[in-house]
């Protein structure tokens, strides 16, 4: 395993107020998800659903695009399992979100720590599953300009994004956008071999394509190479875990998320050579079990 150096940048400083603005929508793409919108929060009406094959990145980009954001405040924008897959309720996000507000700017609430903890990173897990993603992102990636390899990043709790799941600052939400933008103009661009890379159709039920994956990936990777952004995780343990035989190892989980956590944290390299040794022990066991 390439062992990174991890780089430290200072936080932005952003006044808070005592009651911080928190909106957080559910996105309705159905009558029977518009009926099933929780209490508390607001309808991102997708009932047109114009473009089905970017999911929730749809609904989401446009509301940005859309209207002008209270700087102060934070925004949130969840698909409508975003409750069964967290067991949290509009108002457990909310209190959580003004906790953290006085010195984050980004809050996130990913289930399926499994999938986080037992790999390097989130592109490393999703190359488990579509082999050829790494390179699909990759090869996004480099359009922007130089990036650090894909394969060596290192991402803990507080740096992993699943399914949109993380309430943030205008501020944070736009440099979202900046990388959302050119990636949707390269998927719906002319065709090309980077183009085809991305919108391969996956094993995901519905054929869902590629890109859906990669966009929701985005936020880990401006939280990890942009570290100035001030990220909170709420504890992801008691949230959903994946289907697969990973989630029968919840120790290791935890234990493999706190080596990764003290790497990041001081740099000593034998925290990573620890997590790698534990990693290997774990794959060795799924394999002969």
């Amino acid at each position: 395993m390439t062992i990174p150096h991890p780089v430290h940048a200072a936080a932005p400083a952003t006044p808070v107020h005592a009651a911080t603005a928190v909106h957080l929508h559910q996105i309705a793409y159905s009558d029977a998800t518009l009926a099933a919108v929780e209490p508390g929060y607001a309808v991102l009406d997708n009932l047109a659903n114009e473009r089905p094959d970017w999911y929730e990145l749809w609904p989401i980009r446009r509301f940005l695009g859309a209207n002008t954001l209270d700087e102060q405040a934070f925004y949130g924008f969840f698909s409508p399992k975003f409750g069964r897959k967290t067991m949290l309720t509009h108002a457990d996000v909310t209190a959580f979100v003004r906790a953290a507000a006085a010195d984050h700017d980004v809050v996130l609430f990913s289930p399926q720590p499994d999938m986080g903890a037992f790999f390097l990173n989130v592109f490393e897990q999703a190359e488990a599953f579509d082999a050829g993603f790494i390179d699909a992102v990759e090869g996004f990636l480099a359009t922007l300009g130089p990036h650090a390899p894909l394969r060596s990043l290192v991402m803990d709790s507080s740096r992993t994004v699943f399914s949109n799941y993380f309430v943030a600052r205008p501020a944070f939400w736009r440099a979202w956008l900046a990388l959302v933008e050119p990636f949707v103009a390269l998927c719906d661009g002319p065709a090309g071999e980077l183009q085809a890379r991305c919108t391969v159709a996956t094993s995901y039920p519905g054929a869902a394509q590629r890109k859906v994956f990669i966009q929701e990936r985005l936020a880990s990777w401006l939280l990890t190479v942009q570290p100035g952004w001030r990220a909170k995780a709420h504890n992801p343990y008691g949230f959903g875990w994946s289907m697969t035989r990973f989630r029968q190892h919840p120790h290791e989980a935890a234990m493999s998320d706190a080596l990764k956590t003290a790497y990041l944290q001081t740099g000593f390299p034998q925290y990573l050579q620890a997590y790698a040794e534990l990693r290997h022990r774990f794959a060795a066991g799924a394999r002969a079990a």
